[in-house]
């Protein structure tokens, strides 16, 4: 056989291999369906972490606000208020009137800390996530009259800001459900970190969230709570009974 004839055919010959390894990597029709869902759901969920950081942001900046001016300017008027109630009334119409005033001045304020509390919890700048579910617990327990019991370990809860505040905001979410629609006596939230993730379940022994609620994502607030954990590329599952519901959520530590 002539060089130019073996060097055609050993041209061929990789070309055929070529083609036949590039044929072997081709993935099929449903791989990549599959690849491009993946795909998808990474996108989606890295979009959705970086809003909830966007509005966690948002959430600080106007707790802060609402505190340091409007809170010091309500702060401020019950004090001249309560010089006002010092002095001598012209009737005892104008009593009343100021003193009607003066309560009205402390359901303000009241209700201005609830609410900055709701948009950035002050006990979790203060004394950490244990520390902040604590006092969540307790504020659920006193405003619902539901005996709350949380299980978890203060040195395991030493997380970022980020972590923190995410975690919070999902047993705060849960609290809120349970609160609204379970008619629940007793909830149980436990807190374990194992193997670089921290493993939450959050259970009722209410009336139990029914298989045709779940499959509707908007439905008892699931959506946002689903939210919250992709955002921080966190997994949950929700199960319901006629003993109640539970969630379980498993989320990646930073390391």
């Amino acid at each position: 056989m002539r060089p130019t004839s073996l060097l055609l055919a050993a041209t061929l010959l990789l070309v055929v291999r070529l083609t036949l390894r590039m044929s072997a990597c081709q993935p099929s029709p449903a791989e990549q369906r599959e690849a491009d869902a993946r795909a998808r759901l990474a996108g989606r969920r890295a979009t959705d972490y970086a809003l909830e950081n966007i509005r966690e942001e948002e959430r600080a900046y106007i707790a802060r606000e609402l505190h340091d001016d409007l809170g010091q300017l309500l702060a401020t008027l019950r004090v001249d208020m309560s010089l006002l109630l010092q002095q001598p009334a012209p009737n005892p119409a104008m009593r009343e009137l100021m003193t009607g005033m003066d309560e009205r001045l402390l359901s303000a304020i009241t209700s201005l800390r609830r609410i900055a509390s709701n948009l950035r919890p002050r006990a979790l700048d203060e004394g950490g996530l244990y520390f902040a579910l604590q006092s969540l617990r307790h504020d659920f327990e006193q405003r619902h009259g539901v005996a709350c019991k949380l299980e978890a370990r203060e040195s395991e809860l030493v997380l970022n800001d980020r972590t923190s505040t995410a975690i919070f905001r999902i047993v705060q979410e849960s609290l809120t459900n349970i609160a609204r629609h379970a008619n629940a006596s007793h909830v149980r939230i436990v807190l374990r970190r194992a193997c670089g993730m921290l493993h939450v379940t959050i259970e009722d022994d209410g009336r139990g969230i029914a298989q045709s609620d779940m499959e509707k994502p908007a439905s008892f607030g699931l959506l946002g709570m689903r939210e919250r954990v992709w955002a921080i590329r966190g997994d949950i599952a929700i199960t319901g009974s006629p003993r109640g519901t539970r969630i379980a959520i498993h989320l990646p530590l930073p390391e």
